[in-house]
């Protein structure tokens, strides 16, 4: 009986998960290496940052930025910067960045317009990174622009030119229902094949 009870009371709550046997919650200096994973990487010799600004109130509006920061083995211009896209109203989900010798993917979640009821999309752009300037413009989003992209982050492949992408939605893709959406671009830096998408 008490085991049962056990079980109930750690099913229940995720503050006494590590007492129940599971992981310890991660500390402030680990979620920041995690963030720092997301938003750095490096492309043919050369650092990279992905930031969000604010550049106006009224209406907000936010850049997501690009700026290369150096490396041991960078020979191209440290701190020169591109503006990779404006968003309006609402800032931004989490900006994505990964790199390859090919390029820099970024990822985020942004507001497709100037309406307040304008759909949520996922942005996915490619970057080339000597030139810094944008690639591609790749967005995922919901059948007719009805419903939301809520979450999502990118990564690229062990082969350099796979970028996938994946998150949540509210809304159906490819007439497809279901929480959760994976998306798959083949040779992302060198074509502008559509991406293979699949829903759970």
């Amino acid at each position: 009986m008490m085991n049962k009870l056990t079980s109930v009371v750690c099913l229940g709550s995720a503050l006494v998960l590590s007492a129940c046997g599971g992981p310890e919650q991660e500390d402030g200096v680990e979620l920041a290496r995690q963030g720092a994973r997301l938003t750095t990487a490096s492309s043919q010799g050369c650092d990279y940052e992905a930031t969000t600004v604010q550049i106006t109130t009224s209406p907000p509006q936010y850049n997501v930025v690009v700026t290369r920061t150096g490396g041991a083995s960078c020979t191209l211009t440290t701190g020169a910067s591109v503006v990779v896209q404006t968003v309006p109203l609402s800032p931004p989900g989490t900006v994505s960045l990964s790199g390859s010798s090919l390029g820099l993917a970024v990822g985020f979640t942004m507001r497709n317009g100037w309406s307040g009821s304008a759909a949520t999309v996922m942005a996915v752009r490619g970057v080339d990174p000597t030139t810094l300037s944008t690639t591609r413009n790749a967005d995922i989003y919901c059948d007719y622009m009805t419903g939301n992209i809520s979450t999502g982050s990118l990564s690229i492949a062990s082969n350099g030119t796979t970028v996938n992408a994946s998150g949540t939605k509210a809304c159906k893709i490819n007439n497809q229902s279901g929480t959760y959406w994976y998306a798959s671009f083949a040779n992302f830096f060198t074509t502008t094949t559509p991406p293979n998408i699949t829903v759970i």
